[in-house]
């Protein structure tokens, strides 16, 4: 096969790595290695001539390599977006209404979390709440987005997360789990880690740095609620 006969078989996301590639000079090699060689340089090239799709969860790391939109490069991660987009849509539009028809449940914004972005209220399917929540009661539950980046790709940025406000005290806090919070005043949402001395704000991936805070400064670490799930 001619390199136009598979240029007209690759998709448009295939297209799109291929010219990154093509205009950033990044070798597949160094794709692999980026991304923590748990891929190698001949998935990479699959990748670049449309053999097979990349993974969503690889899109972000590719995206900031190559410098182009992720939902660009993966259809899985674009199809994830825009599902994800039409049930916000559909919770907004639920919110209002103001009518919570049976099998949905009202979910109020937690405000402390970032700027007001979104409806005080969404509505959201019960069965797709429960499955995220588990025995959560839902009278405890609170929704905001995620407002940075530092759990991609696990939580992506601005993705709606579901939050258990009662779990709220330093001392119901369980090692290594993710909790809303502010620090010094400036919200996130990050794994936290308990030491003897200090709290550590984890992240994920090689650029997010560790935020250490000594006992002497906990009382400026104010806990919002621990993540219960998110869409």
């Amino acid at each position: 096969m001619d390199k136009l006969a598979a240029a007209q078989q690759m998709d448009k996301y295939a297209q799109a790595f291929a010219t990154a590639m093509q205009e950033t000079g990044v070798r597949n090699t160094t794709v692999a290695v980026y991304l923590g060689g748990s891929i190698n340089y001949s998935n990479v090239s699959q990748w670049r001539t449309g053999r097979r799709p990349i993974p969503a969860e690889y899109a972000p790391a590719l995206s900031v390599l190559l410098n182009v939109p992720p939902e660009a490069i993966s259809k899985a991660y674009d199809q994830g977006l825009r599902a994800q987009s039409a049930l916000t849509t559909m919770a907004v539009q639920g919110a209002r209404t103001g009518v919570v028809s049976e099998g949905y449940v009202a979910i109020d914004r937690l405000s402390e979390l970032g700027r007001s972005d979104g409806p005080a209220r969404i509505v959201l399917p019960e069965f797709l709440v429960r499955r995220k929540i588990g025995l959560t009661p839902l009278s405890h539950l609170r929704w905001a987005f995620q407002p940075s980046r530092t759990l991609e790709p696990e939580i992506e940025r601005h993705a709606l997360v579901l939050i258990d406000t009662s779990i709220a005290q330093p001392e119901q806090v369980i090692d290594g789990g993710i909790y809303a919070y502010t620090l010094w005043g400036r919200p996130d949402i990050r794994r936290l880690t308990i030491r003897r001395n200090a709290w550590s704000l984890m992240g994920n991936g090689k650029e997010i740095e560790r935020m250490e805070v000594p006992e002497a400064d906990l009382g400026n670490l104010q806990v919002l609620g621990t993540v219960v799930g998110w869409l």
